[in-house]
């Protein structure tokens, strides 16, 4: 019978330590001969009886070993589950261990919401789909080495915008967790990355000082889905846009309308009047936070005689709702924060729900 053993020591197999990469010949030796799958990146070898797998990707150094517990419907997939022994520092309840020590778990890349935990030298991460304990992958642990990014420093006068980041970022925290999947802050813009969204930009837009500067003191990553560093406006959650992203949501908003086709007057007469704009948008307005529904919040850096340099335009795409939701970005802000620090959470609930670690 196959025996693993977990512990701060490593890894061992039947009573031998093992670090990755393990050669194939090894492995053979320990479990008999295995089915072969090639694949376009690496090679499976399935050990059908045993309940495990295992993968190479230059076809003699085993990276990866998966140990299954449900078996799934694929050609390349096991056929039966584990039947050795698996112990985890003395504990044969691979589910157990996991709800029992939470504090250990690491997560191994940012969105990964199953986590892993660390044994000396190898990781044992786990599958887990729909609340179903699918498969453990036992891998070489690698450490994140922090990646040292030449940032841009704050202009003179911008320097509360880092306070306004880090309490924004505190509120968040504490309402959803650090270790929240859709928890996305990264560090502030490089030259590059300003030099990218300005050039994408068309000449006569020019992005606002306290928006760069804003965007100096800190970036998010995109998701797909969500992002708990959200901006709220009339019911509904904007993701803050990371800020590589603004010069294609600008095209995004502008490429909608022609400048030249006619608007209805009727939805003209609805818009704010502290905004100057006669089409679908005014290309003036610089993208801040997506709905992920065709609608925007916008800083508004052309405002109409009544309106306000940097107040935020909410724009409703199907509506043709054009309100402006706030004097300034950093109003959004803290207003936002009001939300996570009260009792009101309901926008929240699905990132709570769903990303938590």
């Amino acid at each position: 019978m196959i025996r693993f053993d977990f512990t701060s020591n490593g890894f061992e197999i039947n009573g031998t330590k093992y670090s990755f990469p393990i050669s194939k010949e090894e492995l053979f030796n320990l479990f008999g001969e295995a089915e072969t799958f090639v694949g376009p990146h690496n090679e499976a070898y399935i050990w059908h009886t045993l309940g495990l797998r295992a993968f190479a990707k230059d076809g003699a150094s085993i990276d990866t070993i998966e140990v299954t517990y449900i078996v799934e419907d694929y050609s390349s997939a096991a056929k039966y589950p584990f039947g050795g022994q698996l112990y985890l520092n003395g504990e044969t309840d691979p589910m157990a261990y996991y709800n029992n020590h939470k504090k250990e778990r690491i997560k191994l890349w940012d969105s990964d919401d199953t986590g892993a935990f660390v044994f000396d030298d190898v990781t044992v991460w786990y599958n887990l789909r729909n609340d179903q304990f699918i498969s453990l992958s036992l891998q070489k642990y690698e450490k994140t080495v922090e990646e040292v990014v030449d940032t841009l420093p704050m202009d003179e006068g911008y320097e509360y915008l880092e306070v306004v980041w880090k309490e924004w970022k505190a509120a968040i925290e504490n309402k959803v967790g650090a270790d929240n999947k859709y928890y996305n802050p990264t560090h502030g813009i490089t030259q590059e990355q300003l030099d990218a969204v300005e050039e994408q930009l068309e000449e006569d837009i020019v992005l606002p000082e306290l928006l760069v500067n804003f965007y100096k003191a800190g970036n998010v990553k995109w998701n797909s889905v969500t992002s708990a560093i959200r901006l709220g406006a009339n019911g509904w959650g904007y993701d803050l846009l990371p800020f590589e992203n603004i010069a294609n949501e600008w095209d995004e908003v502008n490429g909608l309308f022609d400048e030249d086709e006619e608007v209805d007057e009727e939805l003209l007469a609805n818009f704010d009047s502290r905004l100057k704009c006669t089409s679908y948008a005014n290309p003036k307005w610089i993208p801040i936070a997506e709905g992920k529904n065709g609608d925007y919040l916008l800083m508004d850096t052309d405002p109409s005689d009544t309106g306000t340099y940097g107040q935020i335009v909410e724009l409703q795409n199907e509506s043709w709702e054009r309100t402006v939701v706030a004097m300034s970005l950093e109003e959004l802000i803290y207003r936002e924060i009001a939300v996570l620090e009260g009792g009101d959470d309901e926008g929240y609930q699905f990132i709570i729900e769903n990303g938590a670690f």
